[in-house]
C-alpha cells in the first residue's frame, strides 16, 4: 500500500487526469464524479488548501497500481519516498508539514 499527495494545478487538470485513468467520470449532468473507493484505491479530495488555485487530492494505492504515463508530475509526496542517510542507508521521507501543504491524514 502507498499513499500519495497530488497537486495538480487546478481542479480542471485534476478532473481530466482522473477521467483519463478511470479514477473520475462525468455524470448525465455533466459534472464529474470521483471514484472514492474501490477494492484498489481509496481517495480524498482535498481541493484548494491555500487560495492559489492548486487543487490538491490524497489518492491510497492498495494494489500497486502502475503510476500512469505523466502522473509523476502530480506526486508532491508518497509514502515509499526514501533518501539515503550519511551511512548510505535508506530511511523515508515524512510527508511534509508547513502551512503550505494541506494537513489532511487518512484516518
Amino acid at each position: 500500500m502507498t499513499d500519495y499527495l497530488l497537486r495538480f494545478a487546478s481542479k480542471a487538470i485534476a478532473e481530466q487526469f482522473g477521467i483519463a485513468n478511470g479514477f473520475a467520470a462525468v455524470d448525465e449532468g455533466g459534472e464529474v464524479q470521483s471514484s472514492l473507493a474501490s477494492h484498489t484505491h481509496a481517495l480524498c479530495i482535498i481541493g484548494e488548501h491555500n487560495g492559489d488555485g492548486q487543487y490538491w487530492v490524497l489518492f491510497r494505492d492498495l494494489v500497486g497500481i502502475p503510476i500512469p504515463v505523466g502522473g509523476e508530475q502530480f506526486i508532491f509526496w508518497a509514502s515509499d519516498f526514501e533518501v539515503d542517510d550519511e551511512e548510505g542507508n535508506p530511511v523515508p521521507v515524512p510527508r511534509p508539514i508547513s502551512d503550505d501543504v494541506p494537513s489532511l491524514f487518512w484516518a
